[in-house]
């Protein structure tokens, strides 16, 4: 059997979703970030007793904030919330929380939170989630570069991984909403990852449909192109 120490997720389809069920997009919304704080808060546990030890979560791509003001303040609203309540203890993750991607270009005030929130819980080891947030696999190779190029250092693999937002690999990605491509997500990181495409837009997504794609992944040989 495969091990699992990381998986990630793209959530896809929360507009689908509400053009689906006829429903406004500050609706749908709502309904994807239960979907993520029953993830991350319960349904995941039953795999940190298999090793589990990080979580990857795409909350909103760099391509994402070229939507309409409208939509993002819905987004930024949910987003706020959800800080507000795990710095209130309403949300329980007991794990380590960090926001990788390009905080310049999302609100200050939810920076600030973002800041509280990594801060708070920086001394937690044996868990860690990260919630990407302004992120995009491209621009986080760019980055790196600068970065490299900056500090004038040579631009071998070691070098290019500490110089990176998310500084690990994960085992299994599963990405909702029936959508078969990567959008440009942990590209570097990816390399031998396996894939899970889930049928389901993200605010159907559940616990049997978490269970079916990680089951489905411990099945699978993986070679690492051996």
């Amino acid at each position: 059997m495969n091990e699992i120490k990381s998986v990630a997720f793209i959530p896809d389809g929360n507009r689908r979703y509400a053009r689906k069920m006829k429903i406004p997009y500050s609706v749908a919304y709502e309904k994807g970030f239960k979907v993520a704080e029953n993830l991350l808060e319960n349904w995941i546990d039953d795999y940190r007793r298999l090793g589990l030890s990080e979580v990857t979560f795409w909350a909103l791509s760099t391509e994402n904030l070229r939507r309409d003001k409208s939509e993002l303040d819905v987004i930024f609203a949910n987003m706020q919330r959800y800080l507000d309540d795990i710095l209130n203890g309403k949300i329980e993750i007991n794990a380590r929380i960090v926001f990788p991607g390009d905080k310049s270009l999302l609100p200050k005030g939810l920076v600030d939170l973002m800041n509280r929130v990594e801060d708070e819980t920086k001394s937690i080891k044996k868990y860690k989630v990260n919630i990407a947030v302004g992120y995009g696999g491209r621009l986080e190779i760019l980055n790196a570069v600068k970065r490299l190029v900056d500090q004038g250092l040579e631009p071998v693999e070691s070098n290019v991984w500490e110089s990176l937002y998310i500084q690990s690999e994960p085992d299994l990605i599963i990405r909702a909403g029936n959508t078969y491509r990567s959008s440009g997500f942990m590209l570097w990181q990816s390399a031998y990852s396996e894939w899970y495409y889930s049928s389901k837009l993200w605010p159907e997504f559940d616990k049997v449909e978490l269970d079916k794609a990680i089951n489905n992944y411990l099945s699978r040989e993986r070679r690492f192109g051996r």
